[in-house]
């Protein structure tokens, strides 16, 4: 039989200031760097988070009350009274439209750090802009015949589109759901295309 023959190599690796017992003082071939937490770690985590929910709580209240005013001056613009009012005189016109430029500049204001913050300051911004746009419609419609009777429909609609011109007529309904499923891709699940 054989014999059976057991060596073992040991190393030691000493830190750069010490004198190793080799030619030279080697470094471990891998670092392992192990995290340590304090106590003032998990209290800096802790005033991050009040800051950033209080930074955010912030501007939520500025969107909100944006979106108040903006209501207000909704509810102003369906009074007949309002109409008449922004139609016959210029300074009343200009105090809406600045109004509503007011409440668009304080959202302006509100930075999007946060996305729900972001998102809601979108929401209102695109309302705002709407009601200038009814605004703007509402001063392009010509005035009723007889005093307090708001204009027609359809004198409304003229006074957007221009006179002498008509609207478009929408397409069928089935060519319109086939053009829809075209563009949006949709098409090829419902044999369209």
């Amino acid at each position: 039989m054989g014999s059976y023959r057991y060596s073992s190599a040991s190393q030691f690796f000493f830190a750069a200031g010490e004198a190793g017992p080799g030619p030279a003082a080697r470094k471990p071939a891998r670092t392992v760097r192990i995290p340590v937490t304090t106590p003032q770690d998990a209290a800096a985590a802790r005033i991050q988070a009040a800051f950033r929910s209080r930074r955010v709580r912030r501007h939520v209240a500025a969107v909100r009350s944006a979106d108040a005013e903006a209501t207000r001056l909704e509810r102003l613009l369906r009074r007949q009274e309002t109409v008449d009012a922004v139609r016959g005189d210029d300074r009343e016109r200009a105090r809406f439209s600045e109004a509503l430029m007011a409440v668009l500049l304080r959202l302006d204001a509100v930075p999007g750090h946060d996305p729900a913050v972001r998102e809601a300051r979108r929401a209102v911004s695109r309302r705002v802009v709407g009601l200038q746009e009814v605004f703007d419609s509402v001063l392009a419609a010509p005035e009723a015949d007889t005093y307090g009777v708001p204009a027609s429909l359809a004198q409304v609609l003229e006074g957007i589109w221009g006179i002498g011109e008509a609207p478009v007529a929408p397409p069928p309904p089935a060519v319109a759901a086939e053009e829809e499923a075209r563009r949006s891709g949709w098409g090829r699940f419902f044999a369209v295309l």
